[in-house]
């Protein structure tokens, strides 16, 4: 799913349930997908992965929309 997200060039919004995005979450920065357990993710909230320069980072995580 990453190498298709980066492949549409610009911005990719993606929803899914908590479980999937947590293990892309920890497949994005590097770490095998059972890392995504270590990220706690509530429901309907909005995280955002992105760069730090060139470096991989998560810019937002777990915010809630009432924020």
């Amino acid at each position: 799913m990453i190498d298709r997200a980066l492949q549409a060039g610009g911005d990719v919004a993606l929803f899914a349930h908590a479980h999937i995005l947590r293990i892309l979450a920890a497949t994005w920065l590097g770490l095998e997908p059972r890392g995504g357990r270590l990220f706690a993710l509530g429901t309907g909230s909005v995280s955002t992965l992105g760069y730090e320069r060139e470096t991989r980072v998560i810019s937002t995580w777990n915010r809630s929309l009432e924020e």
